[in-house]
């Protein structure tokens, strides 16, 4: 039977992406629970004052340079944190970044941008610690960040719609095939959310020309950061296989769930004009 994590305190956590927006978060949530955080971020700046901010909570709150589409680099990472606890108690994959543009204007590289870091990276983040994982005798959790986007199709953000809902799937898959050695797997959907990420997102062709229409949407309608990290803190501790902070997005998912043709027809396109800076 798996076991269900209650506290918090001198657990292992490690969470990608946690210079900014949920990672960072989500990296303080757990801080306060004095946890033993891994930091890991692409930027250097960013991943070091998240730690530094952790460590006001909890003194072991170790920041990484790390790029998640580096396998190399992500199996370095691995290597390091076991070699100082021996375990890892809750991994977090949530690096991600953000694209929207309309299909025929998103070039090949595009395409390969989105799926290297918020596929990829949870793949490489899967590949290097799950046999450890096993290894240690599981009791577990592994927290992969999806979207409303894994849930639902959103026009002009079709890349970024094929990244979340595999994350989505793959978290599905992992969760039946882990659950006998103890291992727990949530995939976390959140909606529209306040961060930074749309800031950092690439938004080409016609969508980008409302980049700042954009930015005032997720600023307004966004729903804050802390929020999705109190929601994947509550799903380690319930063991949910899924959770979602949608907010105003709800009825989006509800429509779809109901009525996948007239989700199409009405919220689909309307949810996409929102998005991408239009009036619906």
């Amino acid at each position: 039977m798996l076991s269900i994590f209650k506290r918090f305190k001198d657990r292992v956590v490690v969470i990608t992406g946690a210079g900014s927006g949920i990672g960072r978060s989500t990296a303080r949530a757990f801080a306060r629970q004095g946890a033993r955080l891994h930091l890991i971020d692409i930027h250097r700046g960013r991943v070091e004052e998240a730690a530094a901010e952790c460590r006001l909570h909890c003194p072991q709150a170790h920041a990484h340079v790390v790029d998640v589409r580096d396998a190399a680099a992500m199996e370095a990472l691995a290597a390091d944190v076991y070699a100082r606890h021996r375990r890892v108690d809750v991994l977090i994959n949530n690096a991600g970044v953000g694209h929207s543009a309309l299909v025929q204007e998103t070039s090949l590289d595009d395409w390969r941008w989105v799926l290297d870091v918020n596929l990829w990276g949870v793949i490489h983040g899967v590949h290097v610690f799950v046999p450890r994982l096993i290894d240690q005798g599981g009791d577990a959790h592994i927290v992969n960040t999806a979207s409303l986007a894994g849930l639902v199709g959103v026009p002009s953000m079709a890349p970024y719609c094929a990244s979340k809902h595999a994350v989505v799937g793959l978290s599905e898959a992992l969760g039946a095939e882990l659950a006998p050695f103890g291992i727990r797997v949530t995939a976390i959907c959140p909606g529209v959310i306040s961060t930074d990420i749309i800031r950092a997102a690439r938004l080409e062709g016609a969508v980008g020309e409302r980049k700042r229409r954009v930015m005032d949407f997720y600023e307004k309608m966004g729903i804050p950061p802390d929020r999705v990290a109190r929601d994947i803190v509550r799903a380690v501790r319930s063991g949910a296989p899924l959770a979602t902070t949608l907010g105003a997005s709800y009825p989006a998912l509800l429509l779809k769930r109901l009525s996948p043709r007239l989700y199409r027809a009405t919220a689909g396109v309307a949810l996409g004009r929102l998005i991408g800076g239009e009036r619906a």
